[in-house]
């Protein structure tokens, strides 16, 4: 069966049903795929504990622990989109960067983090006072539980390995890589109205505004694992994150771009946790660091400088 269509400034164009039926069968595959890889990202992590013998785990840091489960989490939702897909890695997602987005990604966090904290905190600031008055002034150290002593506490170099590496690796490629294209190719079939440029790139941009707010989402919704005003910032902040690499792969077409930004947004807050960024001034943001703060502020001008030079590039000869 075959569907004319009319656009104004561009001659009739032709697409078929068969086309459409494709696009709708891998939309289907990558929810799929998504769903197996967030679901063995939450229940994998209390199998592997009942299953595994105690004198592992005993002989298990909660990092190590974390990594494991990272690790054959990713390799599970790997294998299915290998399974899948022909090309796994376009169908995630996995396209070649461009230098320039890696760059400005990379700066720009910083920046994301201190606006991410700040609303956060915002969020979380009524909750506090009640819970500080409630409970006293520990009570957020003690809801961070055993995940914000080993954060503190566990060699700088596995903390990074697991917080920062795996942590951008393995969730990027579940929630923007599988859960964004499935979002995305499952409502351009709900979008589209034709099969011109504009209306394509209308189509395009509106899907991927879903797939960003939606992938945000469930983000956030998959850091829910504390209780009290920590719990409703880790929340707020990881929703955050996830609307800004969510626009990082909108705009960029590749899960690296997000995966750098996370990295660098997971390494930074390692450092605060560790008081890198502290000093003795009181902080001018809520309590951002006044160090911190510098670093986002050049981080932003670095970034527009990037991007100016990289379009007066484009204009050269």
């Amino acid at each position: 069966m075959i569907v004319e269509l009319a656009h104004p400034t561009t001659p009739p164009r032709r697409f078929g049903i068969r086309e459409m039926v494709g696009r709708g069968v891998d939309a289907l595959k990558l929810v799929g795929i998504a769903a197996l890889w967030l679901l063995a990202g939450r229940l994998l992590p209390d199998f592997l504990w009942r299953a595994l013998p105690g004198g592992i785990l005993d002989s298990l840091s909660l990092p190590a622990y974390s990594m494991i489960c990272q690790v054959l989490t990713t390799l599970l939702g790997l294998g299915a989109a290998r399974v899948a897909f022909t090309r796994p890695g376009e169908a995630l997602g996995a396209n070649r960067p461009a230098g320039w987005d890696v760059a400005i990604a990379g700066i720009l966090a910083p920046a994301v983090f201190v606006l991410a904290s700040f609303i956060a905190l915002k969020i979380a600031e009524p909750y506090l006072i009640a819970e500080m008055a409630r409970e006293g002034a520990g009570a957020s150290r003690r809801n961070a539980g055993a995940f914000g002593r080993a954060v503190t506490q566990a060699p700088l170099l596995v903390t990074l390995v697991w917080g920062a590496v795996l942590a951008a690796v393995a969730e990027e490629l579940a929630f923007r890589g599988a859960l964004f294209a499935a979002i995305e190719r499952g409502s351009m079939a709900i979008f589209a109205r034709g099969d011109a440029p504009s209306e394509e790139r209308r189509t395009r941009w509106a899907s991927g505004i879903v797939a960003v707010v939606l992938t945000a989402a469930a983000f956030g919704a998959m850091h829910a694992d504390m209780k009290g005003s920590v719990g409703i910032v880790r929340v707020a902040s990881s929703t955050c994150l996830g609307l800004a690499c969510g626009s990082a792969r909108l705009l960029t077409s590749t899960v690296f771009v997000p995966m750098t930004l996370h990295f660098v947004y997971n390494s930074v807050s390692l450092g605060l946790g560790r008081g890198i960024f502290r000093g003795d001034s009181d902080p001018l943001v809520s309590v951002v660091p006044n160090r911190l703060l510098l670093i986002a502020a050049l981080g932003i001008f670095l970034a527009i400088a990037a991007a100016v030079a990289r379009r007066a590039a484009r204009r050269e000869p």
